[in-house]
């Protein structure tokens, strides 16, 4: 019988050269085989995507108690009136937008599982403190904390993706973990529904925020010993299999981590223009998702359903918008040449369920419209993947990231102001900003690709202008592979879109 050596040297001596499938010109100075990839790849989805799938489920649980709780009778016990509710749910992305930036810095300076696992940890903590909560300033001062404790999960989760997989594979990745999002639909709806028969002396809404926050600290205990910090230290990873997974990334170009913050870097991400036009489509498609995920439940149960009925009724909606999640991450990475064109697509459709519900006046239509209207969300991961795909260099991702999520907390801000108390349930005016935002979306999307594909027009131009020899070209791509280099620094580098 072989030794596990041996079995490696086979491998080896395949000598099967790896080249990134959407840039396709870089190939691979340490050789290895497809089936030693593709065990790899397998063992790092078994290990790292479920704990980040779960742990994102809870993440969207954890703010849609909110939604859960006014549902449950919060607005009444604490007294809330007027726009007091929206602000509830706003200063959830203040706490955020505040702590992005730091955020993005600490995950460059400490080990990256270790990180996210700490916070994790902390936030469960905040969640449970809703439940103590006895008037509209408890409330402010819980949520803030939260959303400070949550600033760090969506860009932690997609610097993971992108130091573990290769750039073909990551909007597949960011669509799996973040199918956590639609999940938390269908079982937050139900356990909500268990919950609101619980008869105690404590209300449904507080046993809501004890219980998912006990289930968050479960959690974050098992993320910190099992998340890891990167292919290099993994300890599920053989010693070949960590040489193997590090190596896939040369292809990508987008650099390795490390912990030394690159003034440089930060300058050119705020310089760049894909920044942006990134930042525009976030900030454009958040709006709707700060009104949407915070008043979905009280326009659902508008119409004229019971507490019950409007949690179970809800449920579809997380089906749906998962089964595009996962139907969108499949087509962006087979299909070359397709992230932004599915990005439009879902927003086409969202902006169709949102003119259902602004403009028809029966139950069935609105809620039709209601279950198109979350499918804008599967364009989220895709946005991510564009972020880990395209900027090179580890400081100017992170800041790009960070400033994404910036005008992703700016979106979630706004949005549930444009729901007026006065025009509850069907609430026009929040509809027809959906609406509008939308169509923003898909101009800014159109931008994004044609402005990507200019660029790497302009790129292939420059190149036949110059031609270099075959070696040096081999031997640029191996030395740029996993340097710290930025994006518009290599001119080696090739935007996917």
């Amino acid at each position: 019988m072989d030794s596990p050596s041996s079995k490696i040297n086979k491998e080896r001596n395949e000598n099967i050269n790896h080249q990134n499938n959407e840039n396709g010109t870089l190939e691979s100075s340490f050789e290895f085989s497809a089936t030693a990839e593709k065990r790899l790849v397998w063992k790092i989805d078994l290990m790292v995507l479920p704990i980040m799938l779960f742990a994102y489920m809870m993440a969207f649980l954890d703010k849609q108690t909110l939604n859960y709780a006014a549902l449950m009778g919060i607005r009444e016990d604490l007294q809330l009136v007027g726009s007091e509710y929206n602000w509830s749910s706003s200063i959830f992305y203040f706490g955020y937008l505040f702590f992005s930036y730091p955020a993005s810095l600490l995950m460059v300076k400490f080990p990256l599982g270790k990180y996210l696992s700490t916070v994790f940890i902390l936030w469960s903590l905040v969640l449970a403190c809703h439940a103590a909560t006895t008037n509209f300033a408890g409330l402010m001062v819980v949520r803030f904390f939260l959303g400070c404790t949550e600033a760090s999960l969506s860009p932690g989760f997609s610097l993971i993706t992108s130091l573990w997989y290769r750039t073909s594979e990551q909007p597949l990745r960011h669509g799996i973990w973040f199918c956590g999002n639609s999940l938390s639909l269908i079982f937050g709806n139900l356990i909500a529904v268990g919950i609101l028969q619980i008869e105690d002396r404590l209300k449904a809404w507080q046993w809501l925020f004890i219980i998912f926050g006990v289930i968050t600290f479960l959690l974050g205990i098992l993320m910190l010993f099992r998340l890891p910090d990167s292919p290099t230290t993994a300890g599920f990873l053989t010693e070949e299999e960590k040489l193997i997974a590090v190596e896939r990334l040369k292809a990508n170009q987008t650099g390795f981590k490390n912990s030394n913050i690159d003034k440089s870097q930060i300058l050119e991400a705020f310089a760049d223009v894909k920044t942006w036009l990134l930042a525009v489509l976030i900030l454009a498609a958040n709006i709707p998702n700060g009104g949407f995920t915070t008043f979905n439940g009280l326009v659902l149960k508008g119409f004229g359903f019971s507490t019950f009925h409007t949690l179970l009724l809800g449920i579809p909606g997380g089906v749906i918008v998962f089964i595009f999640v996962l139907l969108s991450g499949v087509i962006s990475s087979k299909v070359a040449s397709t992230r932004c064109l599915v990005m439009i697509g879902c927003n086409v459709i969202s902006i169709i369920g949102s003119a259902l519900v602004y403009a028809t006046g029966s139950v069935g239509s609105r809620y039709a419209g209601l279950l198109l209207m979350g499918i804008y969300s599967a364009a989220m991961p895709i946005s991510m993947a564009m972020i880990s795909s395209n900027i090179g260099g580890f400081t100017k991702r992170a800041t790009v990231s960070a400033i994404y999520f910036i005008m992703y907390c700016a979106g979630n801000i706004v949005g549930p102001q444009l729901f007026f108390e006065k025009e509850a349930p069907k609430y026009e005016s929040g509809f027809l900003a959906i609406i509008i935002c939308l169509v923003v979306c898909v101009l800014d999307g159109f931008g994004l690709l044609f402005y990507l594909r200019w660029t790497n027009a302009k790129r292939e131009a420059n190149r036949v202008a110059v031609p270099m020899s075959q070696s040096q070209e081999k031997q640029e791509g191996v030395t740029q592979g996993l340097l710290d280099t930025t994006d518009l620094k290599n001119k080696d580098f090739r935007y996917v879109y």
